[in-house]
């Protein structure tokens, strides 16, 4: 046999290993927080994830009237700049493991290119893992399997310190959490994450987007 092409098929095997089944979430974020003035403060907010292939897709969901389209016309102080929170992130896996980065913003109809140095301005870690299931299964590896309750196919998994606690409920086939619970120890902060399968939808995102201005992260720093 030909070893000249041995790296060339490992890499191709190893590709093709990589590419996970179609995956469509739907993902609820609440957190919970009492104030040292005695003033619970509720934050709530959903998100979708859409992954097909080496492409990840993760959209806030807004509800009627959160991000006024007469706002963005006026454009006053408040959205002078790309609003990273509302905007899409949109993840692409190269055969070689190297991540592209963009955030999409449909209101400005704009696609901005991240650089690695810039993944945190935008909440990203920069792990492919991170971007298509939600969390690393690194971090279940490190964690301990619970004795608690589970539906099938599922367990829960918990670890955390002292001073904050962390349960996650892991897919076992699909790879990814279907819910996480943490709390500090002085019962001050509490947060969830529930994440609920969706039928694919028949259109990619990142396919319609025909039409978007093109610009690199840099171009909207002062």
């Amino acid at each position: 046999m030909n070893t000249s092409i041995l790296p060339a098929l490992l890499a191709a095997l190893l590709s093709t290993a990589a590419l996970a089944e179609d995956l469509a979430i739907k993902v609820e974020h609440e957190s919970v927080t009492l104030d040292a003035d005695g003033v619970t403060r509720v934050t709530r907010f959903g998100e979708r994830l859409i992954r097909r292939d080496n492409q990840s897709w993760i959209a806030r969901i807004l509800p009627p009237g959160a991000h006024e389209e007469a706002e963005h016309r006026t454009g006053d102080k408040n959205h002078k700049h790309l609003d990273v929170s509302a905007a899409s992130r949109w993840v692409l896996r190269s055969d070689d493991g190297k991540l592209r980065v963009r955030i999409v913003d449909a209101h400005e109809k704009m696609v901005v290119d991240v650089p690695p140095v810039d993944y945190a301005n935008i909440g990203f870690d920069g792990k492919w893992t991170t971007a298509s299931q939600l969390l690393d299964p690194e971090q279940i590896k490190r964690m301990k399997a619970s004795s608690r309750n589970a539906p099938a196919g599922t367990r829960w998994y918990e670890g955390g310190s002292r001073d904050a606690k962390v349960q996650v409920l892991w897919d076992e086939k699909d790879r990814y959490p279907r819910r996480i619970e943490s709390a500090n120890a002085t019962g001050t902060r509490r947060s969830t994450m529930s994440a609920t399968r969706e039928a694919m939808p028949a259109v990619m995102p990142w396919t319609r987007l025909n039409g978007y201005a093109q610009k690199e992260y840099s171009d909207l720093l002062d």
